[in-house]
C-alpha cells in the first residue's frame, strides 16, 4: 500500500511539477524593459545614446546583426561547442502585443528574449521553444526559500529532476553560490547563466577563448563576414543569457518562489491541487500586462476574471549596487535573511502567499499572530472594481513590510483577508478563512514590482560594470609607423585606467573593484578600404572616394561599394599578462600586434582594450573600453630646397638669378654677387641641401622618429594613430595634435642657413587634424557619415602636406606662399615618389 501511494505521487509530480512558473513572460518582459530604462546599458536616454554602450562599442550599425540569431554553449566529450539559434515568433509576439519594437531596439529586446525564454518548459501548454534538444524544466528551478536556504522542494521531485537547484545556482551555473560564487559547474545544464553570459562578451569582443596555455582564435579559418557574423551572435547570446539571469532574481520578486510554495494548477480537485493551485497573482499581473480585460485562474477553480486594465506600477525606488552576484538573491541566507537585503529575502518576509497564509506557515515573517495586525472591514467588490449587493464585509488586515535595503518601512498594508468570501469575492463559505484577493495582490505589486526592476537594473550595472579608460600614451600616438614600410602598425601603446566604480556590501561598506591581474587584449575595429594603394593615389579620401555617397551604400549600410568593404573586422593583439589594476589606477601598456598588424588602408577605425581576470569579487569578469580611433593620418615633410622663398612666392634659383627685382629682395644680401653682370646668386647660398629631421608629439630630447639625410625631391611620411578629435561633442578627448620638428641642414650650421628654417619650420608645432573616414550612429534610422579628403603636394597625396623651401627673404615663420601650386611634381614611376627612410624609435617599432 505504501509503495503504491510513492508511486502515484512520483507520477502526479512528473505531471505537475514541471508547471511552476513564476511570473509570466509578459510581466517578465515588461520587469525587464522598465529595467534596463533604469540601467546604464540603456537608461533614459535610449540604447544609441548609453555611455556604456558606447564604451561596450555597440553603437555601430546592426551591432547584432540580423537580430535573429545567436548561441547556445553546450558541453560535449570534446568540450564546450557553441551551436547557432534563432529567436522564435514566440519571444517576438509577446513584445508586439506589449507595443515594443523589438526590430527598432536589438539591444534591448534580446534581454527581453531571455527574459521571456527563461520560462522554456516541454511540458508547458501552450508549448514553449526549446533551445537545448533534450528538453529542460527550467521553471523547477526557479525557486529560492532565503529562510530556510532551499530550492524547490516537494514529494517524488527527484524522480522528475533529481538536481534541483536554487534560483540563484542556476543563475550563476554554480554549486552553491553563497559559498563559492566563481567556480561554475561542470558539466553545466543550464546554458543561460552568468558564465555563459561572460564567456559570450569576451568572444563578442576578441573572438578568442581561453586555451590550454593561452587563448585560442575560435575563427581563424572563416572568412571575414562569418567572423562578423560570429561576434555579432556573440553580443545576442552575451544579452539573452542576461535576461534569462534577470528572469530568475525577477521570481524573487513573487513570494510564492522565496516561500517554497510550487503553484502547478495539475492534477486538481474541486478545489485543491496536489500540485499547487495556478498562481492567482501571476495570472492577473500578466492580464494587466497585456492590457486584458480579463484573465483565467485555470485550476482548480477555472474562473473567468473581470479586471480592471490598469498598467503594472513601476514606482521609482533605488538601485542596489551589491558587491557580488548571490547578494542580489539574499546578502544573508538562513535566520539572517530576516534582516537581508536581497530581493528574496524582503519578499520572504514580507509577504503572504495562497498556501502559506497567515497562521498556517512555517515562516517568523510576516508575523503569525493576529493580533500584530490592524484590522479593518470592507465591502466586497469585484475585481473590475463592480461593487456587490451583499454587505457581508471582508476583513483586511493592515501590517507592516520592512525593506532593510531601503531602510524604510511601509506601514498599513493590506497583508492578508478574513472572511466568507473567496479570493475572488465572487462566493461565500462557511467557516470564515484568510484569502488573498486584488486588494492584497495589488498592494503586493506595488511594493514588489518596482523592487523587482530595479533589482534586474543593479543586476545588469554590476555585469557590465567593468570599465577601462583608455587615454593617449606620453608620447602622443597610439601607434606610429614610417609609410615607406608596408607592414602595418605593430605596436600600440596607450594609456589605461580601470575607472569601474566601487560597490557595497551587505553592511553599506565601499568595495573598490580592483583588476587583480590576469589578461589584457587590446582590439582594433575597422572597415577595409578598398582603394587604398601604399602611394596614396587611391585611398578614401581621394576621388573617387572622396564624398561619403561613394564610400557607403546610403539605402543599404551594410554593403560594400567599390571604396570600403561593407563587412567590419578585427585585429586582436597578442595577450598581455601580469598587469594589475587598481580602481582608479592608470598605466601605460604597450600591446604587440607583430603576428596581425594593423594595416593601413582602413576606415571607420575603433580602438578597444578587454580586460578578463579577478574583478572585486569575481574572478573571472570582463571589463572594457571603447574610443573612436582617428583613421591612420599621414604627414608629408618634402625637401623642396630647390625653390627659394621671396615676397609671399616660391622660385627655382635659374628664375632667380635671371631677375634683376628678385636679386634686390634676396636677404642676406651678401648673397647676391654684383660684382658680376649681370648679378647672380653666390655659389653655396641659397643651394639646396639635405636635410635631418627630428620629430616628437611631445619632447624633442626624447624624439619619436628621425630622418637622416633627406635629399632634395624626395619626402618622408609618417602614420600614425589618434583619437578621433570631434569638435562638436564637448566630451571629446583631444588628441595631442602639436608635432614638433627640428630641422637641421645635413652636415652643419652655415651661415647662410640663418633665416632658412623659419619657411622650413614654424616655430609653433604643426597642429595636425586626426583624419575621419567614420559612420556614426544616431539612431536606428539615422547616420552621419564624416569623411576628409587628401591634398597633394608636388604630385604626392598626404592627408598634411609639408615641405622645406629655402628662405630668401627673410621671411618670418609660417610665412603663406604660392609652392603648392607653383612647384613642379616629383618624377613618377622613381625612388621620388616613394617615401625616404624614416628610423622609428624602438617603442613604435
Amino acid at each position: 500500500m505504501i509503495t503504491k501511494m510513492v508511486s502515484f505521487l512520483s507520477a502526479a509530480f512528473l505531471l505537475v511539477s514541471h508547471n511552476v512558473l513564476g511570473y509570466e513572460q509578459a510581466t517578465h518582459a515588461l520587469i525587464t524593459n522598465s529595467a534596463l530604462l533604469r540601467s546604464d546599458l540603456v537608461g533614459a536616454s535610449g540604447e544609441m545614446s548609453s555611455p556604456l554602450v558606447r564604451s561596450l562599442g555597440l553603437d555601430g550599425y546592426r551591432p547584432l546583426g540580423n537580430g535573429r540569431t545567436y548561441f547556445e554553449f553546450i558541453g560535449t566529450l570534446l568540450g564546450v561547442s557553441a551551436y547557432e539559434r534563432t529567436s522564435q515568433r514566440f519571444e517576438q509576439d509577446i513584445l508586439d502585443r506589449l507595443k515594443l519594437k523589438w526590430r527598432e531596439t536589438p539591444i534591448q529586446s534580446w534581454v527581453l528574449f531571455g527574459a521571456i525564454r527563461e520560462d522554456d518548459n516541454p511540458s508547458e501548454s501552450p508549448p514553449t521553444p526549446q533551445d537545448v534538444e533534450a528538453g529542460i524544466r527550467r521553471p523547477l528551478h526557479h525557486f529560492f526559500d532565503p529562510y530556510f536556504n532551499l530550492p524547490l522542494t516537494a514529494d517524488g521531485l527527484s524522480q522528475l529532476d533529481d538536481d534541483v537547484q536554487k534560483s540563484v545556482d542556476w543563475a550563476l551555473g554554480v554549486q552553491n553560490s553563497f559559498d563559492d560564487a566563481n567556480s561554475p559547474r561542470s558539466p553545466r545544464r543550464n546554458h543561460f547563466t552568468i558564465p555563459d553570459a561572460r564567456e559570450a562578451m569576451f568572444r563578442a569582443l576578441t573572438l578568442k577563448t581561453p586555451g590550454a596555455a593561452t587563448y585560442d582564435d575560435i575563427a581563424s579559418e572563416v572568412d571575414a563576414a562569418t567572423r562578423q557574423r560570429w561576434r555579432q551572435n556573440y553580443w545576442a547570446t552575451t544579452l539573452r543569457a542576461l535576461g534569462d539571469v534577470l528572469h530568475l532574481n525577477q521570481d524573487m520578486a513573487q513570494p510564492q518562489h522565496t516561500r517554497n510554495e510550487a503553484h502547478s494548477g495539475k492534477l486538481c480537485g474541486t478545489r485543491l491541487c496536489l500540485g499547487g493551485h495556478t498562481s492567482v497573482y501571476e495570472k492577473y499581473m500578466n492580464g494587466r500586462a497585456l492590457g486584458d480585460q480579463a484573465f483565467d485562474s485555470l485550476a482548480p477553480f477555472h474562473a473567468q476574471v473581470a479586471i480592471q486594465a490598469e498598467p503594472l506600477p513601476f514606482g521609482p525606488y533605488p538601485i542596489p549596487q551589491f558587491w557580488t552576484y548571490p547578494a542580489y538573491w539574499s546578502t544573508s541566507p538562513g535566520t539572517g535573511s530576516l534582516s537581508g537585503k536581497g530581493l528574496a529575502d524582503y519578499s520572504n518576509h514580507g509577504f503572504f502567499t495562497a498556501a502559506n497564509n497567515l497562521g498556517s506557515n512555517p515562516y517568523i515573517a510576516p508575523s503569525n499572530d493576529h493580533t500584530d495586525y490592524q484590522v479593518g472591514a470592507a465591502s466586497p467588490f469585484g475585481w473590475d472594481g463592480t461593487v456587490t449587493s451583499d454587505s457581508q464585509p471582508t476583513f483586511i488586515l493592515f501590517g507592516p513590510v520592512v525593506d532593510a535595503f531601503a531602510l524604510y518601512t511601509d506601514t498599513h498594508v493590506p497583508m492578508t483577508s478574513f472572511g466568507m468570501w473567496d479570493q475572488f469575492l465572487t462566493t461565500k463559505s462557511l467557516p470564515s478563512k484568510y484569502t488573498l484577493n486584488r486588494l492584497n495582490y495589488d498592494a503586493m505589486a506595488l511594493l514588489l514590482l518596482p523592487r523587482a526592476a530595479s533589482y534586474s537594473a543593479g543586476l545588469i550595472n554590476f555585469f557590465f560594470r567593468g570599465r577601462l579608460d583608455i587615454t593617449l600614451p606620453d608620447e602622443g600616438v597610439f601607434a606610429l609607423a614610417d609609410h615607406g614600410t608596408t607592414a602595418g602598425f605593430k605596436s600600440l601603446r596607450m594609456k589605461i585606467k580601470n575607472v569601474t566604480p566601487d560597490f557595497v556590501d551587505a553592511q553599506g561598506g565601499s568595495q573598490p573593484q580592483h583588476m587583480s591581474g590576469r589578461v589584457f587584449f587590446a582590439v582594433v575595429r575597422y572597415h577595409k578600404d578598398k582603394q587604398y594603394v601604399d602611394n596614396l593615389d587611391n585611398v578614401v579620401g581621394v576621388t573617387p572616394c572622396a564624398d561619403y555617397s561613394d564610400v557607403v551604400d546610403t539605402a543599404n549600410l551594410d554593403a560594400s561599394t567599390q571604396c570600403r568593404e561593407g563587412v567590419e573586422e578585427i585585429v586582436v593583439s597578442k595577450p598581455l599578462f601580469g598587469i594589475s589594476l587598481d580602481a582608479g589606477q592608470q598605466q601605460q601598456v604597450e600591446f604587440d600586434f607583430s603576428d596581425t598588424p594593423i594595416p593601413y588602408g582602413i576606415t571607420d577605425v575603433v580602438m578597444q582594450v578587454v580586460y578578463r581576470g579577478g574583478l572585486g569579487s569575481e574572478l573571472d569578469a570582463i571589463a572594457v573600453g571603447t574610443l573612436d580611433a582617428s583613421e591612420p593620418t599621414y604627414f608629408t615633410y618634402q625637401n623642396a630646397t630647390d625653390y627659394i622663398h621671396i615676397g609671399g612666392h616660391v622660385y627655382t634659383r635659374g628664375q632667380v638669378d635671371a631677375s634683376s627685382e628678385l636679386l634686390a629682395q634676396v636677404q642676406p644680401q651678401y648673397c647676391v654677387d654684383y660684382r658680376e653682370s649681370p648679378p647672380h646668386l653666390v655659389a653655396g647660398c641659397l643651394e639646396q641641401f639635405k636635410i635631418d629631421l627630428t620629430v616628437s608629439f611631445a619632447d624633442l630630447a626624447n624624439p619619436i622618429a628621425e630622418v637622416k639625410d633627406l635629399p632634395n625631391h624626395r619626402f618622408m611620411r609618417l602614420v600614425w594613430l589618434t583619437t578621433a578629435d570631434d569638435d562638436s561633442s564637448q566630451t571629446a578627448k583631444k588628441a595631442s595634435r602639436g608635432l614638433k620638428i627640428t630641422a637641421r641642414r645635413h652636415g652643419g650650421e652655415e651661415k647662410s642657413l640663418l633665416f632658412q628654417q623659419s619657411t622650413c619650420l614654424p616655430l609653433d608645432p604643426f597642429d595636425i587634424y586626426p583624419r575621419h573616414s567614420q559612420m556614426t550612429v544616431i539612431s536606428s534610422t539615422q547616420i552621419s557619415y564624416r569623411i576628409e579628403r587628401l591634398a597633394k603636394l608636388r604630385g604626392v597625396n598626404g592627408w598634411y602636406n609639408t615641405s622645406c623651401v629655402v628662405n630668401g627673404d627673410s621671411a618670418e615663420p609660417g610665412t603663406t606662399d604660392d609652392r603648392n601650386s607653383v612647384m613642379t611634381p616629383l618624377l613618377p614611376d622613381s625612388e621620388e615618389v616613394r617615401p625616404y627612410p624614416v628610423e622609428i624609435m624602438p617603442a613604435y617599432l
